[in-house]
């Protein structure tokens, strides 16, 4: 329930039209490519999950083989992904809601106004109120909110297939089946929010360590909650695209006599998506069949605007705190962060903390989209972990006891790496850049904290380094920007290697100055970092005008690339103390 609930939050409501805007009818294919392609990644996270069955877990699995420095860095990326989902789902309550408070909404330029700004800040810390007692109220909340969202989508597509369905829109729309090209079905799964969709099936994983049976339950129900949520994904596009009434879509155009609302035309699926219909599709589409019965179901789905993301909203404020604290028990960062309510037993600072944070990304993301795919992009870097780090257990440790094995590990393992070195790589070099430069800026975090002095680096010089890293990535990024970009191909080789430099820089004088094995274990993240990077520029989705790999050499150049990169950090992994803790006393209670 925990893993539908995550899934099916205010994707549902947005992405059909967000997909359908940059793919057509091709959108069905690619929210079923996507949901077996987390499936993949799935099997390996049942895996870990039944391992280590932890609050918190997902940014734990890689210490046990990888140490702290790799571990943190895709802990960082994947405390920065949930946290933002938090805002992610509170702008979607408010934006949705402005088909009927438009106060919320700055139509003109697409944003929410102070208002809802500040409605979507009391949503966050209505939710927070209710996760600080504890995930046993929550989860009494949680049952309820999972029924409902689940209903309302199966309603809403079986009433459009029965009452308002139209097979041209899937098949007789200028440009096919696939207007945009095959390329499309992949390079728009992040950038429309297909991703985001189903990155919530970890919320299993995350509350692993409050369940009566988690070596069990969290494979198993993982498993299932993907599986029913890829159904119920490619049956709402299948309906939401077959629904549309053409006509009764408007956009905005300009005349001699300045701008007027004319129809979309028919097969027109970029117009469509920027149409009056972006705020809120379904609830649009609805209303524009003029089906009695639709029109009255579309007041039922203004409900669901609040409620279904507002269930997804709620298991990711524990989401974000678990993943600090989890941080926090590793010696990441200071240990207050992993203090206990002695009554509610939830990580209450932890908690305040990544609420704060998450209403105060309201301000400079003030969009659904923007912030949804900052959100997916840093999400989908920690899935790096989970081929790599069960193929250096199976090596390092073949004896532990594993309740849940996937099928053809070989085959699942690396496969699940790719899987998520391509999803990065499909977001573009517009959002690879900003996310690599934010990975790379959470590492001096890491320098100040307890790691420092495990490591023996003194306090003067941890601070002198952490300094050295923010004030060369801070010039190196505003060099780019400011001049390099305009520089082309160039100006991207002076900037991106600069940025791959002040990693290069860092590694090597912690292992000249330390000799500690994380730092070896490290390596594989630079040079993933690196090649990312440079694919992401040079390729299709890249900002050249003449790629220098074209569709489709740049997708094969990318998945060789992360397989060449997954063995190299397979066998970098080694036995930490605390794998050899696990080895010798298995996994006790926390």
């Amino acid at each position: 329930m925990l893993g539908i609930t995550g899934m099916i939050g205010s994707a549902w409501l947005f992405s059909v039209l967000g997909a359908a805007g940059a793919m057509g009818p091709a959108s069905i294919i690619s929210w079923a490519l996507a949901g077996a392609l987390f499936m993949v990644m799935t099997l390996s996270f049942a895996e870990l999950g039944g391992l280590f069955p932890f609050s918190g877990s997902l940014a734990r699995y890689n210490h046990y083989t990888h140490g702290v420095i790799s571990n943190y860095l895709l802990a960082w990326a994947y405390f920065i992904g949930a946290l933002t989902t938090v805002t992610t789902e509170a702008e979607a309550i408010v934006e949705y809601a402005s088909s009927y408070a438009p106060a919320l909404w700055n139509s003109s330029q697409g944003v929410l106004t102070p208002l809802g700004v500040a409605v979507a800040a009391a949503i966050i810390l209505v939710l927070f109120a209710i996760q600080f007692v504890g995930v046993h109220v929550f989860g009494w909340f949680n049952r309820v909110i999972t029924a409902w969202k689940l209903v309302v989508p199966t309603l809403t597509l079986a009433l459009l297939l029965l009452l308002y369905f139209k097979p041209a829109n899937l098949t007789s729309t200028p440009g096919g089946f696939f207007p945009y090209g095959t390329s499309a079905i992949f390079s728009g799964m992040v950038l429309t929010g297909i991703v985001y969709a189903y990155e919530g099936f970890r919320q299993g994983l995350e509350y692993a360590g409050e369940t009566k049976n988690p070596q069990r339950d969290v494979p198993l129900g993982t498993l299932l909650a993907l599986a029913v949520t890829i159904a119920v994904y490619v049956l709402l596009q299948v309906a939401f695209i077959g629904g549309i009434n053409w006509s009764k879509a408007y956009v905005n155009v300009t005349t001699g006599d300045g701008w007027r609302l004319v129809p979309v035309q028919f097969g027109n699926w970029s117009a469509l998506a920027a149409s009056t219909w972006a705020s809120h599709p379904f609830y649009s589409e609805l209303v524009a069949t003029g089906v009695p019965i639709l029109v009255a179901f579309s007041v039922v789905l203004l409900i669901d605007a609040a409620i279904s993301p507002l269930g997804t909203l709620a298991a990711y404020v524990g989401t974000s705190a678990r993943n600090m604290y989890g941080m926090s028990r590793v010696g990441y960062i200071p240990k207050f962060f992993s203090s206990i309510h002695e009554k509610f037993r939830t990580p209450w600072i932890a908690m305040i903390v990544s609420t704060a944070l998450a209403v105060a990304f309201l301000a400079p993301f003030p969009t659904w989209y923007e912030i949804m795919t900052l959100s997916a992009v840093a999400t989908v870097y920690n899935y790096l972990t989970a081929g790599v780090t069960n193929h250096a257990l199976r090596r390092l440790s073949p004896g532990l006891r594993r309740p849940y094995r996937p099928p053809a590990w070989y085959v699942v393992y690396p496969a699940s790496f790719v899987v998520a070195a391509m999803m990065i790589y499909w977001s573009g070099w517009s959002y690879v850049n900003p996310l690599i430069v934010l990975v790379v800026a959470g590492l001096p975090l890491l320098l100040l904290g307890p790691y420092r002095s495990k490591v023996g680096l003194g306090s003067g010089e941890a601070a002198a380094l952490a300094a050295a890293v923010w004030a060369s990535l801070a010039a190196s990024v505003a060099a780019y920007y400011l001049r390099l970009a305009g520089w082309g191909l160039a100006g991207f080789a002076v900037y991106w290697s600069a940025v791959t430099a002040i990693q290069v820089a860092v590694l090597a004088y912690l292992h000249l100055r330390t000799r500690n094995p994380d730092v070896r274990a490290a390596w594989w993240l630079v040079a993933f970092n690196a090649v990312v990077g440079v694919v992401s520029y040079v390729g299709s989705l890249g900002p050249m005008a003449s790629p220098l790999l074209p569709y489709p050499w740049d997708y094969v150049a990318m998945a060789v690339a992360s397989l060449g990169i997954y063995f190299l950090a397979v066998y970098t992994a080694y036995r930490t103390d605390d794998l050899k803790d696990v080895e010798a006393h298995g996994i006790g209670p926390e």
